[in-house]
């Protein structure tokens, strides 16, 4: 377990991949593309990107490489990483007069397609195949935390019209956040701010996208120091203040109160309530016991830390813990979340499903995974000891190592990948379980073990499925006293860093952690009998 001078170097060490994927995203400029500015012959060529079944022109990501198989720098499109750029079909773009090739993709459902470009070429077409269709299927896919800086109001309008499609997510949720002197750059504050007055989210979504506003309600010691945490606010009808809390982000005021206070106000008003940055902040085991979280993002903007470190400690006492994820600062990433779903996406009904703990989570490899035909989030509570049958799949362009199936935080076994038709990586896993004890059960990708076409560390998995016995849930009883040393040292650097303006706030911050470890203390007492 992390202690928070090791999550608080974690993240400032995040930050600074963070900085430079924002500046990275910012170098994108006009419409017409120049490729090789060192190149004085140039022709124009169009691109038409279509989907191979239907013949739908679509949007997707492409990249240009040049004959020693180096990426062009493209410029005037919305540059993604390592080389990729977000286009829409029907551009036309001017790249030097050589022998060139360009690759297309599709968010994580379609295959790498590939085509050479002729010196005197003018025109060129890409066919997007699918190696699946989880929306043909009944899935839906969304994006929980997305921020947008330094960008002309026109040019994040276009992003937002653009770049989520090219990614092929379904929903988005554009959040508010506050930050003194840098939020004079966030342009997605004033567009989340014009949809609660004009519904400027809803005019900028496609047939195909929804963008949905949402806040994250946080707070920090220092502007990037560890604080109570940050927290996304999804589905409330207007801002819940104040957005940031304390002088370390605001530069002003008093480190007034617990994210709790903005939490419960959200969940009145029907809002959704996940936490960010896996376990980056005090408040986020606190709000798990007391039941005021709904969802848990993993990796939404950083990879950092492990499930184990994270998650499954949560998971160990019994709790709920559906997953989610983002990207964070720009989308930076194929991270999403999938949701069982069929039809005009919904964003009430969507984010009801991931309550239910019916997720899944992603950057690459799609999962399926089922236990007695049961999917995630599903509740058993058997009389006894009983025997389940656990069937998982694994599909992905790039190699995710291995398949594995998880009982209680361990790997229970593994399924190689293997490279198969389409040069698609594929595992499966069908076992059958003797189970005697409580416990939870879900599947995800070897850690760590291979990197996606904008070369992120590949991860996915599964929300949980629980297995009760006699109605007791799972319980750890040495991950509750860790998670109770944690929550006192959270409470002795509040002791030390928080400026309070009055006794009452006082109170109010430090009673959430007194009331979190006073409940893990009658588990452990309960456990004991």
């Amino acid at each position: 377990m992390w202690s928070s001078k090791q999550k608080t170097n974690a993240v400032q060490a995040g930050t600074a991949t963070l900085l430079l994927l924002i500046a990275a995203q910012t170098l994108a400029t006009r419409s017409v593309v120049h490729a090789g500015a060192e190149t004085a012959e140039q022709r124009t060529v169009t691109v038409t990107i279509q989907n191979a079944r239907t013949t739908e022109p679509v949007p997707a990501v492409i990249r240009v490489l040049n004959s020693d198989n180096m990426p062009l720098k493209l410029e005037g499109l919305f540059k993604r990483p390592n080389g990729w750029y977000s286009i829409a079909s029907g551009t036309a773009i001017k790249l030097p007069k050589q022998k060139l090739t360009i690759q297309a993709l599709r968010g994580i459902e379609s295959l790498r397609t590939a085509v050479t470009v002729h010196p005197e070429q003018t025109e060129v077409t890409l066919d997007i195949e699918r190696f699946a269709d989880l929306k043909h299927a009944g899935w839906q896919s969304g994006n929980t935390h997305l921020h947008l800086n330094k960008l002309s109001r026109r040019r994040a309008e276009e992003y937002l019209r653009l770049v989520p499609d090219s990614d092929d997510l379904s929903l988005v949720y554009l959040s508010h956040l506050r930050r003194i002197p840098d939020e004079s750059t966030y342009i997605s504050n004033s567009i989340v701010e014009d949809e609660w007055d004009t519904n400027a989210l809803q005019q900028l979504s496609s047939g195909r996208v929804l963008l949905r506003p949402g806040e994250e309600h946080r707070h920090n010691f220092g502007g990037g120091g560890e604080g109570f945490g940050h927290v996304m606010l999804l589905e409330i009808p207007q801002l819940i203040r104040p957005v940031s809390i304390g002088p370390g982000i605001m530069r002003s005021g008093s480190d007034s109160q617990p994210l709790q206070r903005g939490i419960r106000r959200a969940i009145d008003t029907g809002g959704t309530v996940i936490w960010c940055h896996n376990t980056f902040g005090f408040e986020d085991v606190p709000n798990w016991l007391n039941g005021t979280l709904h969802a848990q993002n993993i990796f939404d903007g950083g990879s950092r830390g492990s499930y184990s470190e994270s998650f499954y400690r949560y998971l160990n006492l019994g709790l709920r813990v559906p997953f989610s994820t983002g990207t964070d600062w720009f989308i930076d990433d194929f991270s999403r979340v999938y949701i069982p779903g069929a039809g005009k996406i919904n964003s009430r009904k969507w984010l009801t499903g991931l309550r239910n703990g019916k997720s899944t989570i992603t950057n690459g490899p799609l999962l399926s995974f089922s236990v007695n035909g049961k999917r995630s989030g599903h509740i058993f509570d058997f009389d006894g000891p009983v025997e389940v049958h656990v069937r998982a799949d694994a599909n992905g362009r790039d190699d995710f190592g291995s398949l594995q199936l998880i009982w209680n935080g361990r790997v229970y076994v593994t399924a190689e990948a293997q490279r198969g038709q389409q040069k698609v990586f594929s595992a499966t896993l069908e076992e059958t379980l003797q189970v005697a004890e409580p416990g939870w059960l879900a599947v995800r990708t070897q850690p760590q073990s291979g990197t996606n076409d904008f070369n992120r560390a590949l991860f996915a998995h599964t929300s949980p499925i629980y297995l009760d016995l006699q109605g007791r849930q799972t319980f750890h009883p040495d991950t509750a006293i860790q998670l109770i040393a944690e929550m006192e040292e959270s409470l002795q650097t509040i002791r030390e860093k928080a400026v309070f303006a009055t006794s009452d706030e006082d109170i109010a911050v430090k009673q959430v952690y007194l009331e979190g470890i006073s409940q893990l203390r009658q588990m452990l007492r309960n456990r004991s009998r």
